[in-house]
């Protein structure tokens, strides 16, 4: 039949025409005035979504008919009858539309806490910008991108975020808080929580220190730190590509941890990092789970066996542990062939101890020394240290790493950034198609109901009482079974006890 408002075809079945909000039909409804009120509610509705403006995305038409849909539909779930049970949707909805705005192709370095992620970032750079020490350093989101001038930008978190995760810090978070108080944080909190951010225009002889002061557990502020941001006019990537160094995923204090996993779902390509002397449970589960969001192309993710000079015999140990690391992950790489590809050891801490030798302390030459000699190297052969840095450092295999992220993911990162965009937005359309779905079956029994008569919803409720009256009937007779059982198993207990008194006294 057709809507006589708009004129347009509409199913029978229908009260409301889907066009233009109209009644359509009002034969099987008692109560016309709410009827009328829900007319009136969706001709609103649709006149806001046709007059809002929403996000305009300058590099990509397709992409911004994706936010554009996307947005209306955020408008929908905004509605009282949507928004109580779905806050988790229109957050991904939210998540989809700025991850839509640039253009941006994000590589994520991500493990548990000291797996070598901000080394390896550090190799990668050519110098220390990645927070590290004995400690685990990487609290926040530290990002690596190009820029005409190097700049630190530093983002604070707000209240409510701070609230959160001061409250997610578990019973093993004992030294966060004991190291958070000996600081005296409260005393600086108020300071920097809610926090406009920070900008800085650095140079190449203090970028070091002004990333440390933010990123580091030496200085107070890196509590209330959310995210860092640094240009680099030496980063050699395209303007799109941006590295991320991210939290530990087994942090004691559970926000920065969710932080990252989320965060799993938004990058592009991921280097896992994993110790390279075992493969916990506990990261085989991480390393399926960032397989399961990237399902379409596991080519992008990479899992490098850090720390592999730690090995007793680098070369013949890692060589064995590979091969079960192969046998554990062939399948969810598609292939043995691509497992073995995308398999990779790295010492980064090698590398740069090779690098930075100049610069070395004493104590600190003498761990490369006892690095050297798991490669051959003899101290007594007179031969200096200095001639091995060279092929220390290709040991290091930090170059392979860097040839994965330079022919392999950046060439085709134009490529990549479109599929993920495109399979983000089919698999949100699913989600919010199969919550519409869901929504209309719950509902389905209430609209059924409201076309029956009073006696029988009547009718409906006395039996719904009779059957509650009987199973709080049954449960007392229960209780007092229980209780029965009870006493008389404390009055044999009692004998029993007075029986083995008399056996004792008359022993």
């Amino acid at each position: 039949m057709k809507c006589k408002s708009c004129n347009n075809e509409v199913s029978a079945n229908m009260f409301l025409c889907p066009f233009c909000g109209s009644v359509v039909s009002d034969s099987d409804i008692n109560n016309k005035e709410l009827l009328l009120s829900y007319s009136a509610k969706l001709q609103e509705l649709m006149r806001n979504i046709g007059t809002s403006k929403f996000t305009k995305i300058a590099w990509d038409t397709t992409v911004e008919k994706y936010v554009g849909k996307m947005e209306r539909l955020r408008m929908v779930l905004q509605q009282p009858e949507f928004s109580k049970s779905c806050e988790k949707l229109m957050k991904k909805i939210d998540n989809f539309v700025e991850r839509c705005k640039k253009p941006e192709f994000h590589i994520a370095f991500v493990g548990t806490i000291k797996a070598g992620k901000s080394t390896l970032i550090n190799a990668l750079l050519g110098r220390n910008l990645a927070s590290t020490s004995v400690t685990p350093e990487t609290a926040v989101l530290t990002m690596f991108r190009n820029s005409e001038v190097d700049y630190v930008r530093v983002v604070f978190y707000s209240a409510e975020e701070w609230v959160k995760l001061w409250n997610s810090a578990s019973s093993n978070a004992d030294i966060f808080k004991k190291e958070y108080a000996s600081m005296n944080g409260d005393s600086e909190k108020n300071k920097w929580i809610g926090h406009a951010e920070i900008k800085t225009e650095v140079t190449k002889d203090n970028i070091e220190s002004e990333v440390e002061r933010w990123t580091s557990s030496k200085h107070v502020e890196h509590y209330f730190v959310k995210e860092v941001e640094i240009g680099l006019s030496d980063f050699n990537m395209p303007s799109e590509v941006v590295f991320v160094d991210t939290p530990g995923l087994d942090d004691a204090v559970k926000y920065r941890s969710d932080v990252t996993k989320d965060y799993i779902e938004r990058a592009n390509a991921v280097f896992a990092c994993v110790r390279s002397d075992a493969l916990t449970g506990g990261e085989l589960q991480l390393l399926y789970r960032i397989f399961d969001n990237s399902i379409d192309n596991p080519e992008k993710i990479f899992v490098l066996g850090t720390q592999w000079d730690s090995l007793n015999d680098p070369e013949s140990d890692w060589k064995k542990q590979k091969e079960e690391w192969v046998k554990y992950l062939s399948e969810r790489y598609g292939s043995e062939e691509m497992a073995k590809r995308n398999i990779i050891h790295v010492a980064a801490y090698l590398m740069n101890l090779c690098r930075d030798y100049i610069k070395l302390d004493a104590k600190t030459k003498k761990t490369l020394m006892s690095i050297a000699m798991k490669f051959d190297y003899d101290p007594f052969s007179g031969h200096a240290i200095e001639e091995y840095l060279e092929g220390l450092m290709e040991k290091s295999n930090v170059d392979a790493v860097k040839r994965k992220i330079n022919n392999d993911i950046v060439p085709k990162y134009k490529e990549y950034l479109m599929n993920d965009i495109n399979s983000h937005y089919e698999a949100l359309s699913n989600e919010i198609r199969k919550f519409f779905m869901e929504t209309r079956t719950a509902n389905a029994e209430v609209l059924s109901t409201s076309k029956k008569s009073a006696d029988e919803i009547r009718e409906k409720y006395e039996k719904s009482k009779k059957e509650l009256e009987e199973v709080l009937l049954y449960r007392q007779q229960l209780e007092t079974a229980l209780n029965a059982v009870r006493e008389n198993t404390q009055k044999r207990v009692d004998e029993l006890c007075k029986e083995i008194d008399k056996m004792v006294q008359s022993a």
